[in-house]
């Protein structure tokens, strides 16, 4: 019975020591706003790379390893998972209209390359942009 009692207190102990702590302040930092994670999707021009977003980088990347070793539909769904985590990220979409217009899916491709438009892309974008929505008309 003795032990019983010094495991009772020893947890009572515990539990009001516990209840005793500041919790911990869990509110959003700075670096974690949706304005700059919006600000995280420019481009650096240096190395062609999104600033601040390594898994929008690492599906770039997948997605083009993807399209180098011939498989246009696993680029293609690596593409759009891209969107879904930076949707105005400009050159996702180019790629994305690029690839259709590849698989002979001209509807698609026009539809992203007039999004990649819409979202105010870099001179480059921009010419590669219309240049493919030439060819689609």
């Amino acid at each position: 019975m003795n032990n019983y009692k010094k495991i009772t207190i020893a947890c009572c102990s515990c539990f009001l020591f516990a209840c005793s702590v500041q919790p911990v302040d869990t509110t959003p930092t700075e670096s974690t706003t949706p304005s700059t994670i919006t600000d995280a999707t420019e481009t650096d021009t240096t190395n062609n790379t999104v600033k601040g977003n390594s898994a929008l980088n690492s599906l770039l990347s997948l997605a083009e390893q993807q399209e180098n070793s011939g498989n246009l539909q696993a680029a293609t769904g690596t593409l759009e998972r891209a969107v879904r985590i930076s949707p105005r990220y400009p050159e996702t979409y180019l790629r994305l209209a690029e690839l259709n217009y590849r698989q002979g899916k001209t509807a698609q491709a026009q539809s992203f390359a007039e999004k990649a438009l819409s979202l105010n892309p870099n001179q480059a974008l921009t010419e590669q942009a219309e240049s493919l929505l030439q060819k689609l008309q």
